[in-house]
């Protein structure tokens, strides 16, 4: 029996994402990555109450947010009084006035330091920050929320113009180079948080670090040659940069770790509103991990709940959710 698409992403966030708790993995840790797209107000307050209904549904333990822009507080209140796992607390990463508060963190799990704001580079709190919490048998874990500028022109955009005209017969219109260029803003920015920021807030800290956010550019792995022929790239593949950057530090991408088949599951997250729908997937939503995780699970979420009835999804993002155990 086939299942449709909206049922199918039901099973699998019961089944495939029920949190694991084993011998030898430890607790499970469900970390919940989302821009939500103007505090989850658009197209209109109404949005907000439907976008809380599925952030309680998903229970994540972190939940990494981008465009928070004023709804932190109800994300934290609503965490904390529907999701059944305990107070939480919301660390408001961009110090800033509602409405220009961009990245905030949640989770259940105790603060311990919040740290301070990024300095002596181009990459400020609307970038980058975060804090450190406690999970219970297990010990410290550093949490960091990122959103990178968006730039035009968006190598996304790029790829997809090639995309269209290689359907069309055509020749492309970007070469390889041009695209590659058009993430160089994304690649010095999260160089700067990689191999500038990070040392300098962790101080030595060697404790595991997870790392969420909005990156604003495609997978460098997906695009390499080795998925030129997957069925949406039309035999395309691209020198991109700047997720390489993060891997190259010894962080694992949770998504195409859980889902290593890039054909079979691009995990596209722009975007799920129809006026922005693209003929090449584009996955630029991430949550890396480094240290002793165990990689369960993860998958995005692009469809209404079905008590909502119809209508748009609740951001122009989709959301990425994956399971992680970590070892001693």
């Amino acid at each position: 029996m086939r299942l449709g698409k909206a049922l199918l992403v039901a099973v699998l966030l019961a089944v495939t994402l029920t949190p694991v708790a084993s011998a030898g993995h430890g607790p499970g840790i469900r970390v919940l990555t989302w821009n939500i797209f103007h505090g989850g107000r658009e197209p209109d307050e109404r949005n907000l109450a439907n976008l809380l209904d599925q952030v309680v549904a998903l229970r994540p333990d972190v939940f990494f947010s981008v465009e928070t822009y004023g709804s932190g507080d109800e994300i934290e209140r609503a965490l904390s009084r529907r999701a059944g796992k305990g107070r939480y607390t919301g660390v408001r990463v961009t110090d800033r006035p509602d409405g220009q508060d961009n990245l905030w963190l949640f989770t259940r799990f105790p603060v311990t330091e919040v740290y301070p704001k990024p300095s002596g580079g181009q990459v400020t709190d609307f970038h980058f920050g975060g804090a450190r919490v406690w999970v219970p048998g297990r010990g410290e874990v550093n949490l960091f929320s990122v959103w990178l500028p968006y730039t035009n022109p968006w190598n996304g955009y790029l790829i997809d113009e090639n995309a269209a005209g290689i359907r069309a017969g055509l020749e492309p219109r970007h070469p390889a180079g041009e695209v590659a260029r058009a993430e160089r803003a994304q690649t010095e920015y999260v160089t700067d948080i990689i191999e500038h920021q990070l040392p300098r807030i962790l101080a030595g800290n060697t404790d595991p670090v997870l790392i969420g956010g909005d990156f604003n550019t495609l997978p460098a792995a997906d695009w390499r040659s080795r998925w030129a022929n997957c069925p949406n790239h039309f035999g395309m593949s691209y020198p991109l940069r700047a997720t390489e950057v993060v891997t190259a530090a010894g962080f694992v991408d949770t998504y195409r770790a859980a889902n290593p088949d890039t054909c079979a599951a691009p995990g596209t997250t722009w975007s799920p509103l129809p006026a922005e729908r693209l003929i090449t997937e584009q996955r630029i939503d991430f949550t890396f991990a480094r240290g002793p995780f165990d990689v369960r699970g993860s998958l995005v979420v692009d469809e209404r709940m079905r008590g909502h009835g119809p209508g748009a999804f609740y951001s122009d993002h989709a959301a990425v959710v994956s399971d992680l155990t970590l070892r001693r």
